[in-house]
């Protein structure tokens, strides 16, 4: 395990060039922090390339597919919010800040989670980027997700509502576990694989709400609210943990504060209460949304058929 942890250490490939010295005080200084205009390695342009490698990968597809009736605008207007929100999260203020910052650090995992992922999902957006890459290897990661491959019968699996829910919790409290969160936090190639976990986790998450291709939900629309009820329990319980803990928890203590923040304890607060309020308005507008989905069905079920 250390010499895992060794290596990744290391490795360390993904550094965003936090370390900021004098603190940020308006909201100018906060829009202009965009990671692309204060890269200072190598690093940092590794970064900037993967990021756009993912817009050039779906526009390409875009283009292949414009000519054929599976591009939905409604859908294409979802993944265009999702990869215009992990720009900003990734490359822009919310990332340059994330490092230093609990509570931006907080808005960053939370985009992530519970906008990023289940946008992408409900516009189905993997076989658009399939399609964006060479001819060699669209067929290679295509495969796996065709017919009765090994990989599409353990996504099967682990997207049932049991599991997907328990790895999700499992990886949620693993990364506030203050070593491991503070690894994400000290070594940016952590940080990296902490983002990745948790983007995969939520999409395992929202399956069992939004069932995406290759791999249906057969969820009814009142297991559906019990799942998120369920979902939606441990996090706001973790909120409440961080909230009310007091003092810091995490290794914020040797980095600048920033906007006139009083104190790294009150920047955990405010993270806490992020993560308890609006991280819990998108499980209850979901939630909302699912309860009517449900009035209109039963109310449509009762109607008497009169073309008997």
């Amino acid at each position: 395990m250390n010499k895992v942890s060794n290596f990744l250490v290391n490795l360390n490939i993904t550094n965003h060039g936090s370390g900021h010295t004098e603190p940020a005080e308006g909201f100018v200084d906060f829009l202009l922090a965009w990671n692309f205009l204060h890269i200072n390695s190598l690093n940092g342009v590794i970064s900037l390339i993967f990021v756009s490698l993912i817009v050039i990968i779906y526009l390409t597809g875009v283009f292949r597919l414009s000519k054929t009736n599976f591009l939905v605008p409604s859908k294409l207007a979802l993944i265009s919010v999702a990869l215009f929100l992990l720009i900003v999260v990734l490359e822009g203020p919310i990332d340059f800040f994330a490092e230093e910052m609990f509570f931006i650090h907080m808005i960053q995992h939370l985009t992530l989670m519970v906008v990023i992922a289940p946008l992408l999902l409900s516009a189905n957006a993997m076989p658009i980027f399939i399609w964006g890459t060479p001819k060699k290897m669209r067929s290679t990661l295509s495969r796996p997700f065709a017919g009765n491959s090994i990989s599409k019968k353990i996504l099967s699996v682990i997207t049932r509502p049991r599991y997907s829910l328990l790895l999700y919790i499992i990886n949620l409290y693993l990364w506030h576990i203050p070593y491991f969160y503070n690894l994400a936090l000290d070594y940016d190639t952590f940080h990296f694989i902490n983002h990745v976990m948790y983007v995969f986790m939520a999409m395992l998450l929202w399956w069992p709400i939004l069932g995406p291709a290759p791999v249906r939900t057969n969820l009814t629309i009142p297991q559906k609210i019990v799942y998120v009820l369920v979902a939606v329990t441990p996090s706001a319980a973790l909120a409440a943990f961080i909230t009310l803990s007091g003092d810091p928890i995490y290794n914020y203590e040797s980095t600048p504060l920033h906007w006139n923040m009083l104190s790294h304890s009150e920047d955990q607060t405010w993270g806490g209460i992020i993560m308890w309020l609006p991280g819990n308005f998108v499980f209850l507008g979901v939630l909302t949304t699912l309860f009517f989905k449900w009035s209109k069905q039963e109310e449509s079920s009762s109607l008497p058929n009169l073309e008997k």
